[in-house]
């Protein structure tokens, strides 16, 4: 609330107004700073929410067998051929041996070559070819298209399945232009039956010089022999896609399909470092001095809620999962993830890494549970939902709580300010008549002989 002024002559008047004036104005603030303060826990609620939030996230990944396993696929000689992707819900872990014998191509003819590529006439008349279905397809050139350029264009817009292309193939200076045609698609199945040239009055005769068939891809995979209609095989080993390169008869080329322990490896790091942002914001929270309370940044410490949700935190970070039986991975402090001095996780990359090549399916039971019973990831994403599930989460129900407090104290504020501008407006008035009334007094006194009576 804005002090207002009193527009009087008298001084002593004006003063004691400004006094009472600030005095309500003060009374005022501390709502503003108990507001503020409601806040500034509010924020911090909503900033550690969103921490946990990300724990939650990094869980993801970890919550069933199936979900912690992630597969690469590699191959001894990218050159001839690559693994280009592998889809961990279908692929298996396995290796194999390709031999690529010839890629797939498709069909495709070269013309005889002629002077020049948009001035050169064929005369008038049409193409005729059958597609890989035995369906007869004619295009029609007039002597608006009869150039090399207007029977590709003639031939593209047709859309028939035949690409067209006009190319220098550099051979003969005289008569370097040529028309090449390809049929979609690879594999023998795509071949083509392919095309007739029927044309009249031309300057130049416009006919096939050579042919490529369509073929498909020859590999021998683990020594049996295998045809293939692309060079991306995507139904050799199911959930893996492999793309030939070049054909190399003679080398064998090793493909494996293993688990990828450094993708699963950055996984882990993703959930340390989510964990460790929780521990430290409360470490930093209970790191309580003699100002903390007039620190905005500390306005949750010695919370004994946060208190509780560090308790249950550290429990489930230290637990031993017995329930999943008899194995040598109990906890994650066996992969190498231990709480320091600090009260944060230090995390051993490389011991991670080798504990779970050494013991993939016992690391994957410990975070994904057995498929019947839950492990480590469930356990963590219960507690995290515990503390961050709208309406009864323990920090959405501080969340809420905090909220609650400001709008009442904002309402409060409101109904206070109405309040506050209603008893100075009165002492407003008041003040007013008494001005007046003195200004009077100083009226007659100034009015009477030798001024007020017992005067000079």
């Amino acid at each position: 609330m804005e002090i207002p002024e009193l527009n009087v002559n008298n001084p002593q008047l004006a003063k004691a107004f400004d006094k009472i004036a600030r005095l309500e104005n003060t009374k005022l603030n501390k709502f503003d700073e108990k507001v503020s303060k409601e806040d500034n826990k509010l924020k911090l609620v909503q900033d550690l929410k969103n921490k946990f939030s990300k724990i939650r996230e990094t869980m993801v990944p970890f919550q069933t067998p199936a979900d912690f396993r992630d597969l690469k696929g590699s191959s001894s000689n990218e050159d001839v051929l690559k693994v280009s992707g592998v889809d961990k819900a279908i692929a298996k872990p396995g290796s194999y041996e390709i031999e690529v014998l010839n890629l797939a191509n498709s069909n495709s003819i070269m013309t005889y070559g002629l002077p020049d590529r948009d001035r050169s006439e064929v005369g008038v008349g049409y193409i005729s070819f059958k597609d890989f279905e035995g369906e007869s397809h004619e295009v029609y050139i007039n002597h608006s298209n009869n150039t090399l350029d207007g029977v590709a264009r003639t031939i593209n817009d047709a859309n028939i399945g035949v690409k067209a292309y006009v190319v220098n193939d550099g051979t003969d200076a005289d008569n370097p232009w040529r028309i090449i045609l390809n049929g979609d698609g690879t594999g023998w199945k795509k071949d083509y039956e392919w095309p007739n040239f029927y044309f009249v009055g031309g300057d130049f005769d416009l006919d096939v010089d050579r042919i490529r068939e369509a073929k498909s891809a020859t590999i021998r995979f683990n020594g049996q022999p295998l045809m293939a209609d692309e060079n991306t095989l995507k139904n050799l080993l199911p959930g893996v896609n492999i793309d030939l390169k070049n054909a190399r008869p003679g080398e064998i080329i090793k493909v494996d399909v293993q688990p990828d322990f450094e993708k699963i490896e950055a996984k882990a790091k993703s959930f340390v470092d989510s964990t460790n942002a929780v521990l430290d914001f409360i470490q930093q929270q209970n790191k309580l001095t003699s100002d903390s309370s007039k620190d905005p940044t500390k306005a949750l410490g010695g919370d004994v809620g946060l208190q509780t949700i560090e308790s249950r935190l550290r429990f489930v970070l230290q637990q031993s999962e017995e329930k999943l039986g008899n194995t040598n991975i109990r906890g994650i402090r066996d992969l190498g993830i231990v709480f320091n001095r600090n009260g944060t996780l230090d995390y051993d990359p490389k011991k991670f890494q080798k504990t779970l090549q050494d013991n993939f399916e016992e690391v994957s039971t410990l975070f994904a549970g057995d498929g019947e019973i839950g492990g480590f990831s469930q356990d963590m994403v219960k507690l995290v939902d515990g503390v961050t599930r709208g309406g009864d989460g323990m920090l959405s129900l501080r969340e809420a709580n905090s909220k609650s407090k400001i709008k009442k104290l904002e309402t409060d504020k409101e109904r206070a300010t109405q309040l506050a501008e209603t008893r100075l407006q009165r002492v407003r008035v008041q003040f007013g008549r008494a001005d007046q009334a003195f200004e009077r007094m100083q009226q007659m006194k100034g009015s009477l002989p030798g001024g007020m009576p017992g005067g000079a």
